[in-house]
């Protein structure tokens, strides 16, 4: 048998076919009405009606579209009156109030349409179309629901819309357009839908506030036969928007004992899409989605007394995708077939990704078999970026103030709980064969990383070492050349020569904690000519400045709780002092690393190599 919510989604259909109305050829009241058959027929459904008319008034009752379905269902819509108003514009008039009704075999749902203020006039010429419609209030609420012909008495079910206004102009001559905006100032709806005999429930209401649309639309005739190229060329272009105010909603489930709750909420809200031809591709798509304050949570009492507990919350949320697609990108196939991925980057294909929130807060709590555990995590801001091109491709992301935290009895260690101040990413790679050298990025930082105590204690349980937070940092750039294309084919071929380096700068390289900080920079070009000196490598020539503060005493400690042996940190002091000399201040060591140019390597002047 049918259910109830099959029965509603078809009334949301019937609802819209009503309120919006379709893209009629003329505005006489018989042509408007025939196409509107047309427009519902297409769609596999079948239309019966009785009609009236006089003297511009076309009077349709007893209104139904049957759905094609197994079993069928049929909707029971009641009157319509479609008026001709004299200066080439036809009026619909629907009744102020009256029953819909929705049957599927012994199913049958039947609602009672209400609305103030309904106005939809029609206008425009053959193929040219405009609707204006308006509604101060427009509803749909279930007034009885039959279940294999049985009377249920539970189900409650209401749609109600205020403040609709809205503008469709549609064009079916030469390019066919659709145009389509529209403002509600409220939507509202309520659903709770019980089923006794199953020991089930669910409940849900919420409404949104303010909403505004906006789709522009254009499809050339035969658009199948086309490629994506010969769309556009022929006037493709699909552009919409979707944005909101405010958006409630609350949930209630109930099966067999178990209860879930849950509530949402959203301060505002902003979707657009775009398709349209580009300039240097065929064509250029994009999507963005901005939302503000998100609040979500569910709450959970579950079967033998567990229970849970989620929240998640967002002051700001943002993303946005953009596409340029080449003219041959349908005829792109993985494995290198009729055009490779090196044909449609040679092409214009690229991609970018970014994504980014403000003041992430979200935790998960529960209690299974009497013990109890959460998880939880926040973080004051997050940047996100990936593009993709012929030229580069670039990676990017920057975080600030963020917080995990791990509690369950289960865990051997007990809680764990990390904190990390910031981190930053930046990755750079030049994409293209070209003859000069191109810059080449590569910067990580993660600073104040601060790790629970029970970690450390993992390997020093009496705290010997300084459990100060931890930093790292390498900032590394360069010049390089491509010498075969990194979509190529060939690229993957062993033994090639894929590429150059002809320049190589450490910026910063810092790594603290534990009571030890490591520093660092330096700068090196290399001789591609000179492939001998280093085994392959091209020759270096530069210079690298390191500084150690702490390294001693840090051995000296974890020899005394135990990581290393005596005969270890040996090892690493003999290996340290190949390569360095004592600095200014206590347990602080300098080197100075230095390739000449020549195939020599030195430390501190002391010949390496």
């Amino acid at each position: 048998m049918n259910t109830l919510p099959r029965l509603f989604t078809t009334t949301a259909l019937a609802a819209a076919l009503m309120a919006s109305g379709p893209s009629w050829a003329d505005v006489t009241a018989e042509q408007a009405w025939s196409d509107w058959q047309d427009m519902i027929e297409s769609t596999g459904a079948k239309v019966t009606y009785d009609s009236a008319a006089d003297d511009g008034i076309l009077t349709i009752n007893d209104l139904v579209v049957t759905m094609d379905s197994v079993p069928e269902t049929d909707i029971r819509l009641g009157a319509v009156v479609l008026q001709e108003t004299g200066d080439g514009s036809v009026q619909v008039l629907l009744p102020a109030s009256g029953p819909v009704t929705i049957e599927t075999g012994n199913d049958k749902a039947t609602l009672e349409q209400r609305n103030t203020g309904f106005s939809l006039i029609v206008s425009g010429t053959a193929g040219d179309m405009t609707y204006r419609y308006a509604a101060t209030e427009f509803s749909l609420a279930l007034v009885e629901y039959r279940l294999d012909g049985i009377l249920r008495e539970g189900p409650q079910a209401r749609i109600t819309l205020n403040g609709l206004a809205g503008t469709l102009h549609g064009r079916t001559t030469g390019l066919p357009k659709l145009e389509h905006n529209f403002t509600l100032a409220n939507l509202a709806y309520m659903f709770d839908l019980p089923q006794p005999e199953k020991d089930f429930s669910f409940a849900t209401e919420g409404s949104i506030t303010n909403l505004q649309s906006e789709v522009n639309v254009a499809i050339p005739e035969n658009i199948e036969t086309m490629t994506m190229a010969e769309a556009m060329d022929n006037g493709l272009i699909m552009k919409g928007n979707l944005g909101y105010n405010d958006i409630a909603a609350r949930f209630t489930y109930l099966e067999n004992g178990d209860k879930i709750t849950g509530s949402g909420e959203s301060g505002s809200g902003d979707i657009r899409m775009s398709l349209q031809k580009g300039d240097n591709a065929a064509v250029e798509a994009s999507e963005s989605i901005t939302f503000g304050p998100i609040r979500l949570r569910v709450d959970g009492d579950v079967a033998d007394n567990d229970m849970f507990t989620a929240r998640f919350a967002l002051d700001q949320l943002g993303a946005r995708l953009d596409m340029g697609l080449p003219e041959n990108f349908e005829s792109f196939s993985s494995g290198y077939g009729e055009t490779s991925m090196q044909d449609l980057m040679n092409a214009g294909l690229r991609v970018g990704v970014n994504l980014n929130y403000d003041n992430l807060d979200g935790a998960v709590s529960f209690v299974r078999g009497g013990e109890a555990g959460s998880v939880s995590t926040v973080s004051d801001k997050l940047d996100f970026g990936f593009s993709l091109s012929r030229e580069m491709l670039r990676v990017s992301s920057a975080s600030k103030g963020t917080e995990f935290n791990l509690e369950a009895v289960d865990l051997p260690i007990g809680a764990i709980r990390l904190v990390v101040a910031q981190t930053l990413q930046d990755f750079r790679l030049p994409l293209k064969t070209t003859p000069d050298p191109q810059p080449f990025v590569y910067h990580e930082e993660v600073r104040d990383l601060m790790i629970s105590d029970n970690l450390w204690a993992l390997f020093d349980p009496d705290a010997q070492i300084p459990r100060t937070a931890i930093t790292y940092v390498l900032n590394v750039s360069g010049l390089g050349n491509w010498l075969i294309d990194p979509f190529a084919p060939e690229f993957d071929t062993p033994g090639n020569t894929k590429g150059e380096l002809h320049r190589l700068t450490l910026h910063e390289l810092l790594l603290r904690g534990a009571g030890v900080e490591l520093t660092g920079a330096g700068d090196f070009t290399f001789n591609n000519d000179d492939l001998d000196s280093y085994d392959g490598i091209p020759a270096p020539k530069g210079d690298l400045e390191l500084k150690l503060t702490g390294g001693n005493h840090l051995l000296d400690t974890l020899v005394k709780i135990g990581v290393l042996s005596d005969e270890d940190a040996l090892g690493f002091r003999m290996a340290l002092g190949l390569f360095t000399v004592k600095g200014d201040g206590d347990d602080t060591i300098v080197s100075h690393i230095e390739a000449n140019g020549k195939g020599e390597l030195l430390a501190n002047g002391k010949r390496l190599k």
